[in-house]
């Protein structure tokens, strides 16, 4: 899929040997795996569960996530839907349209599965301010469950900590 932002960029779907392609890629934003999620990652790619997906600009990648077709969390397990996670576009790269195009085309790809929906999550401190505005402009909307921590809903009165494992959970319906 090709896209004009200001300049032509490309949204790749990635095959089952692309996860050293896509840790290579959030490396070069700061997101830095730990051992774990990195061995998590490599394995989910490979066996088809996630599925990268990737935004080119003069053959660079500039952006990427996975779509997540066993999810974690409860709700989009239940409803059937894959969730999009990890969403990164490169700091210089930004406000040119290509976490719209990576959404839709995340959109496009779960609705090609046959699925009635998409689920994404938003970190709750600044650092997303940005990305809970997009994801609401994109007609994303809160799944009505809260807060949750590490994909678990956090119940009233107790206490997390403010930090990127703290997010609120949003759904598109299609």
């Amino acid at each position: 899929m090709e896209f004009m932002g200001m300049e032509t960029f490309k949204i790749e779907i990635l095959g089952t040997n692309s996860a050293e392609r896509l840790l290579d890629f959030y490396m070069t934003t700061g997101f830095g795996y730990r051992e774990y999620d990195r061995v998590k990652l490599i394995e989910s790619v490979e066996n088809g569960s996630w599925t990268p997906v990737v935004a080119t600009l003069k053959g660079n990648d500039v952006g990427g996530y996975y779509l997540n077709w066993d999810p974690k969390y409860h709700l989009y397990r239940r409803m059937g839907m894959p969730e999009l996670q990890d969403l990164r576009v490169l700091q210089s790269n930004r406000r040119h349209g290509i976490a719209t195009a990576l959404i839709q085309a995340g959109e496009e790809i779960a609705r090609g599965q046959g699925r009635t929906g998409l689920g994404i999550s938003v970190g709750l401190h600044a650092e997303f301010g940005a990305a809970q505005r997009l994801y609401v402009r994109l007609g994303y909307i809160p799944d009505g469950l809260g807060v949750t921590y590490d994909r678990e809903v956090v119940p009233a009165g107790e206490k997390r900590p403010i930090d990127d494992d703290l997010a609120l959970m949003m759904l598109k319906l299609f």
